[in-house]
């Protein structure tokens, strides 16, 4: 069996670790572990007020979010634009937010986080128009190190 590499495979991990802790637990206040390192870049000073919904995240990317998952804990959707896949996710708090990214970090990969909500897509720079548009902070997980 051969599983995907490159751009797709932190789109899937994201995608298989969201339903994987809703399923194992999460909303029971299960202990997170310890975040592995991540890089940061300094918040930008997007529009203040309630946490962005799935339908503005999606419409400051120019798409529609097809939604894949939607629990109490958290809602996901996706939709693809020029510059690539976005996997768009809401949270019911913080913390759940805060949990799954710690994670998908372990995956690698690069991710828009604001309140409540979180973006992931196929680079760092695809994920900065965005930025400019809701805020956010890009954080990026630091993977295992393992080579395809």
């Amino acid at each position: 069996m051969r599983f995907p590499s490159g751009p797709a495979l932190p789109l899937l991990a994201a995608g298989g670790l969201s339903c994987a802790i809703v399923v194992v637990g999460y909303a029971h206040g299960a202990p997170v572990p310890a975040s592995p390192p991540t890089r940061h870049t300094a918040p930008s000073p997007g529009p203040a007020g309630p946490p962005a919904s799935m339908a503005r995240i999606a419409a400051a990317l120019g798409c529609r979010a097809d939604i894949i998952l939607d629990a109490q804990e958290l809602r996901e959707g996706g939709c693809t634009t020029r510059a690539g896949v976005f996997r768009i996710l809401t949270f019911s708090s913080d913390a759940k937010k805060r949990a799954w990214l710690t994670e998908a970090q372990a995956y690698g990969g690069s991710y828009l986080v604001g309140t409540r909500w979180s973006v992931t897509g196929p680079s760092r720079n695809a994920l900065l128009p965005l930025r400019n548009s809701l805020g956010g902070t890009v954080e990026s997980g630091a993977g295992h190190g393992h080579s395809p």
